[in-house]
């Protein structure tokens, strides 16, 4: 009778699936240029970044997790996943010529073929991954996704002249709905709303 059941478990379809997107981030110039390392495996707390996004995956019960990469950090990217002490099944796609996520993922659009956990990977959060899952499984929406409050810096470094755009959240509370998304200049103090919103 285990067997059977077993079998039949072995052969059902996950849930969810994971995308990783761990594509050239410019940003962490000169810790991630070529001669260096990819962004995913810089060390945090002696462990690679994309250690945390692997582990989170996994609680959540998420075991089949492609890594999506470019040209130029797909051997390093693969050597992690080879001594990567877990419990999933990790798959590293290298992408010619691509670095931008939504590129990723048009380009792998035609390859999901069921509900899709995409993640950056640098995601490190406190948010148990089946509390995420759960609230999705609850509401079943188009789509969902995690936000967070952007911490201050304790130094106040960066330049006066920084300045990163404002995204105008709007969330319908009673039913923990996303219903707008907008990006606002911090100038500005007023946005135009559908009517269907008020």
């Amino acid at each position: 009778m285990f067997g059977s059941a077993a079998q039949l478990y072995d052969d059902h379809a996950p849930e969810f699936k994971a995308i990783v997107l761990t594509m050239s981030d410019s940003d962490m110039y000169p810790l991630t240029e070529p001669e260096n390392m990819p962004k995913a495996l810089l060390p945090i707390a002696n462990k690679p970044m994309l250690w945390y996004v692997l582990q989170w995956l996994e609680q959540g019960g998420i075991l089949d997790i492609k890594i999506v990469t470019t040209r130029e950090w797909e051997v390093e990217i693969s050597n992690y996943v080879d001594v990567y002490k877990g419990i999933a099944n990790i798959t590293v796609k290298e992408l010619d010529d691509v670095t931008e996520s939504a590129d990723a993922l048009r380009l792998l659009a035609p390859q999901i073929k069921s509900d899709v956990v995409v993640v950056p990977c640098d995601l490190i959060v406190d948010v148990p991954a089946a509390h995420f899952l759960d609230m999705f499984r609850l509401r079943r929406p188009a789509i969902s996704t995690l936000f967070y409050e952007m911490m201050k810096s304790e130094g106040g470094g960066g330049s006066s002249e920084a300045r990163l755009d404002v995204p105008c959240i709007g969330i319908d509370q009673p039913s923990s709905r996303l219903v707008l998304v907008q990006d606002i200049e911090k100038k500005q103090a007023v946005t135009s709303l559908p009517m269907s919103l008020i």
